[in-house]
């Protein structure tokens, strides 16, 4: 039974800015209210809620100078099973080389309320492993034994870090509502830092204060820490809806990055830079510029640049490309500088984003083919924030080539992409050209280019049977998508087109066109099922349920764009034979809606050889649309629904 008093007695500490001081946070000191709750006044359909979330960074003296030290202590409560989810834990931390950060002092339990006792089941540390995500970034992951609806669950945990550019981010909001979050920061004066606010104007409380306790020493330096406290309080779930980038881009958090080192002696470095400066910086790295003009000189031997005279500028162009994609392999790992030298990169014949795309940029220049780097941020890192010089949105390197006076990105990493394209995850707003320049040139990465899949069914249907053919045609980052996904592999493709309404001949599985990036990618395979009977009457889906079943938008408003990636344009053809025996009881209706956003048709006729004929198609004209555009989105996503899923009613004839 949800309890009032523990209700009121939540909204009334919410409401104060020092709550974390006035509720039990003390680890281990759970409140009977708390696992008495069954539900969240201000979201009575959450899975779960984030009781409080506090974390905290500071310095620590070392025999080399300092370490950022981070803690975190946060306590969830379970709603029901849809919430058990968030009993998993997941703590990233960053180790490459010497330079490192270690996770320690790791406490978990999980607390039940049984027979009115409360009951806690602690972790074992026995029970938690690391999973590399790429070469610089581990996970520490676990999860919570006895974790059930109902339980509270809590963690706490410490990771002690050399890197001192980024101080840790903070994310006020989850993917379930949380009711308070605060994060202090003690700053120490040798380092300064600039933070940037995303996806609120202010916060709830906000307090900056010297510390009171005693004087700390650095060299002939006298010091206290500088205490900043930011406080969120009953923060709303973030619903990660269809067609985003990442839900880094949107949600409620605080971003640090290093603006000023000073040293005891007073002099200092300032790294709050100016875009200018940063591209200045970028000139001069060797991971960077240098690597590219080594590139240029290895890469003349090894691809015999000089027998490409007499080529036109986009035939060099799709030869270095090509050389490249053929030759090297990407080790999926997101990088702007390179990781080792050109000679080892041609020696182990693979490498990260930028070890592949600024050999290629040296290795266009050396052909004649005017080329630059364009550094960017992923769709799954985020969007840059313009107005914020910081060096850390970016996290990958393209490739931008001047031919035939015009500006052509490309990416050496995706051997199975048009090279004249760039990877869908790297179609995110706008990326910056490093080169000599008097300001800032940014390069829209926005895709303009209409993909399309094309869907045809020829059925004939009968009193006891339905066969079909179905082929499909897939062109632009459809037939990318479709090559890197199954290639020509029936084997994946069958699993992915397994569905309980009809059974595919396996051998009929066919396959053109997989290893030609110019063409479309196409796909044929037959069916057969037993069609749906009532009485003497047939119900037939004209697309075998191939269509979108439900509409993907679910939001009732939504302040951020609706992003497709890409333009796409979807056609459904379907030829049914009449069945012996059967005429028309029910053909749906045509309908037609156009606009600047969207173009959809619909029609069902019937033929004069004994034929219906149903066609569907609508195109999304734009990668992106506005938030502002999302009520005529979902409208349009209804319509594609409801008549995508319309069915054609065959009545018996009478006499038959």
């Amino acid at each position: 039974m949800y309890k009032i008093e523990y209700f009121l007695m939540l909204i009334l500490v919410l409401s104060s800015p020092v709550y974390s001081q006035e509720i039990q946070s003390d680890f281990g000191k759970v409140a009977k209210t708390e696992l008495e709750m069954t539900k969240y006044y201000a979201d009575e359909n959450a899975g779960a809620l984030v009781l409080f979330d506090l974390g905290k960074s500071y310095f620590e003296r070392t025999d080399e100078g300092f370490k950022v030290v981070f803690e975190r202590h946060t306590r969830i409560k379970i709603f029901s099973e849809a919430g058990i989810k968030w009993a998993k834990f997941e703590i990233p931390y960053y180790q490459q080389s010497n330079i490192y950060e270690e996770v320690s002092k790791i406490e978990a339990t999980t607390y039940n309320l049984q027979d009115g006792v409360i009951r806690k089941t602690s972790l074992s540390l026995a029970n938690s492993y690391d999973e590399k995500i790429n070469e610089s970034w581990i996970v520490k992951k676990f999860a919570m034994p006895d974790a059930r609806a109902g339980s509270v669950v809590e963690c706490r945990y410490k990771i002690e870090s050399q890197i001192k550019f980024n101080l840790r981010d903070w994310e006020f909001q989850w993917e379930i509502p949380v009711a308070y979050s605060e994060y202090e920061v003690k700053m120490i004066p040798f380092y300064s830092y600039s933070w940037l606010l995303q996806g609120a104007n202010k916060f709830d409380y906000q307090t900056s204060y010297e510390d009171q306790g005693l004087d700390q020493v650095f060299g002939s330096v006298k010091y206290k820490n500088m205490i900043h406290k930011y406080v969120m309080k009953n923060l709303p779930a973030f619903n990660d809806e269809e067609f985003i980038s990442t839900k880094n881009d949107y949600i409620i958090k605080l971003d640090f990055q290093l603006s000023k080192v000073t040293q005891p002696n007073g002099s200092f470095v300032e790294y709050l830079t100016t875009w200018n400066k940063m591209i200045k910086d970028l000139l001069g790295e060797k991971e960077f510029q240098g690597y590219v003009k080594k590139s240029g000189d290895a890469a003349n031997k090894l691809m015999n640049i000089e027998s490409l005279s007499g080529k036109t500028s986009r035939e060099k162009f799709d030869y270095v490309i090509d050389y490249m994609k053929i030759n090297y392999k990407w080790n999926e790992s997101n990088s702007i500088f390179a990781s080792k030298s050109p000679s080892e990169f041609v020696r182990d014949k693979y490498g990260n984003s930028a070890d592949i795309n600024l050999f290629a940029i040296g290795a266009l220049n050396k052909a004649g083919i005017e080329s630059y780097p364009v550094i960017i941020s992923t769709r799954e890192h985020g969007k840059i924030k313009y107005d914020y010089p910081f060096f850390h949105f970016f996290n990958y390197v393209l490739i931008l080539s001047k031919i035939d006076g015009k500006n052509v990105l490309t990416d050496a990493t995706e051997i199975l992409n048009l090279n004249d394209r760039i990877p869908p995850r790297c179609i995110n707003d706008k990326g910056l050209v490093i080169r000599n320049s008097d300001k800032p040139e940014w390069v829209g990465l926005e895709c303009l280019f209409l993909s399309e899949i094309s869907s045809r069914f020829e059925l004939t249907l009968s009193d006891s049977s339905l066969n079909g053919s179905i082929s499909k045609s897939y062109d632009e980052y459809d037939a990318f998508y479709s090559r890197d996904t199954y290639g020509d592999n029936t084997n994946e493709i069958l699993k992915d087109l397994d569905n309980e309404f009809f059974e595919i001949t396996d051998t009929s599985v066919k396959i053109e066109n997989y290893a030609d990036r110019g063409k479309p990618y196409l796909l044929t395979y037959e069916v057969q099922s037993t069609p749906e009977k009532v009485l003497d009457k047939i119900y037939l889906h004209p697309f075998l349920y191939e269509t979108v079943a439900d509409n993907p938008l679910k939001q009732k408003t939504r302040t951020y764009p609706i992003d497709f990636v890409y333009p796409r344009k979807r056609i459904y053809k379907s030829v049914i034979t009449i069945p012996d025996g059967y005429d028309i009881s029910i053909l749906p209706s045509a309908e037609n809606m156009k606009s600047e956003l969207v173009d959809l048709t619909y029609s069902a006729v019937r033929n004069d050889n004994n034929t219906v004929e149903v066609d569907l198609e609508y195109c999304f004209k734009k990668s992106v649309y506005s938030a502002g555009d999302y009520q005529k989105i979902k409208t349009y996503y209804n319509f594609i629904v409801k008549k995508g899923n319309e069915k054609i009613v065959f009545a018996k004839k009478s006499g038959s």
